[in-house]
């Protein structure tokens, strides 16, 4: 058989103007809850070039989209649904069933994203929650019903669990402390070049001796929020920070132990 070469008359393929349809309707989507949606966005949620998407949008061929709902409509509805949600990376934010079960932890954490400036230190644990909550911070920083922020920073997990967050370098999983510094001296300059007014550090600050008076030095001037393994009190993060200082602590709740239970403290 010759590659690319479907044995079916082509009248018989997926339609075409239902795969327009789906990215139109999608995008409309997604501009309700991101905001207006231009390609250049999605293509920075999607890693797909501006033009390709728009000339899916316009009818051009999409022939793995072809496929794959080809495939799709010849299962049960049930079906369909277990296989899309065993494919989904979950998208950490301040509405998920994780946080939003305490309205008022959440309500509190919106307040410290619409900060300007400061540090924000999320310790506790496990790291899965931890991670969980600087991911939904940095979804959440781009909320349309919340003054609206750049992010930059960097992660040492790769992103296969969760959606990454737009502005974030991800490491490849580095668990030696001097590779994890080597990496991160490597982006932290392109981190502040950004400007960002959003700066996240997911468990780099064990690594980082070094640096900790420079990060707490630029949360004068952007709000930094650094997650890790720590024990520490408001007070151990004021040395050096005019701006606002919050420690976060995580765990699981107590109701559901998927739950995350957050507890807030000003220094």
């Amino acid at each position: 058989m010759v590659p690319d070469q479907p044995e079916q008359n082509p009248s018989t393929l997926f339609p075409a103007r239902r795969i327009t349809r789906l990215l139109l309707d999608l995008k409309a989507r997604l501009g309700q809850t991101d905001g207006q949606l231009s390609y250049d966005d999605w293509a920075r949620i999607t890693g797909r070039p501006a033009n390709t998407i728009a000339s899916w949008c316009a009818g051009g061929a999409a022939h793995q989209l072809e496929v794959l709902l080809a495939s799709m409509e010849r299962l049960t509805e049930p079906e369909r649904h277990q296989l899309i949600d065993r494919a989904w990376r979950d998208y950490p934010t301040l509405g998920h069933s994780k946080l939003a079960h305490d309205f008022v932890a959440c309500s509190r954490l919106a307040t410290l994203l619409q900060q300007p400036s400061g540090l924000t230190f999320i310790q506790g644990g496990p790291e899965h929650m931890r991670t969980f909550v600087v991911s939904a911070l940095g979804h959440s920083a781009g909320d349309p019903n919340m003054k609206r922020a750049t992010v930059a920073g960097v992660d040492i997990h790769r992103p296969d669990a969760l959606v990454p967050v737009i502005g974030v370098t991800y490491l490849d999983n580095p668990l030696c402390p001097a590779d994890i510094e080597r990496q991160f001296n490597r982006f932290w300059p392109s981190v502040l070049a950004k400007g960002s007014r959003l700066i996240l550090l997911n468990d780099v600050w064990r690594a980082i001796p070094a640096l900790h008076r420079e990060i707490m030095e630029t949360a004068n001037n952007a709000h930094v929020v650094v997650a890790d393994v720590a024990a520490l009190k408001p007070g151990d993060l004021t040395i050096g920070v005019s701006a606002p200082v919050h420690l976060v602590t995580v765990s699981p709740a107590r109701e559901r132990t998927e739950w995350i239970r957050v507890e807030i403290q000003a220094a």
